[in-house]
């Protein structure tokens, strides 16, 4: 994951301290994300924003020099969404997107649906 030395404790300094676009986009694909996923977490992992969804790890968001990232946790659902997307730019199992087009509603809940499924077939 990408770190660009936003030193924060909790999710709400990490979206205060990027630039103020960056933080706007974080900040609409974070609530769309917590929006969809029951009982989720929001934590800092790894210096950055996590959304856990039952204790584990589900997708996290980053800021970096020239755009935001949507971080999947997960290369089977990023190889799975390759030929679906048609926001952003998958580099790996990471999605990026610039702050002036934040992920929709559709795409986010798609990545979650996917990602929490995942997680429940792992937990049982």
């Amino acid at each position: 994951m990408v770190r660009e030395g936003y030193p924060a404790s909790t999710v709400e300094e990490y979206l205060d301290a990027v630039p103020t676009a960056q933080g706007a986009a974080l900040r609409t694909v974070r609530d769309r994300i917590v929006d969809v996923v029951p009982d989720a977490e929001q934590v800092i992992s790894y210096q950055v924003p996590t959304i856990r969804y039952r204790g584990r790890g589900l997708v996290a968001l980053s800021a970096a020099t020239s755009h935001c990232s949507l971080h999947l946790m997960s290369p089977p659902v990023a190889v799975e969404l390759a030929d679906v997307l048609t926001e952003g730019t998958l580099s790996g199992a990471t999605l990026r997107f610039d702050a002036d087009a934040p992920l929709s509603a559709d795409t986010v809940r798609l990545i979650a649906q996917l990602r929490m499924a995942e997680v429940d077939a792992q937990l049982g």
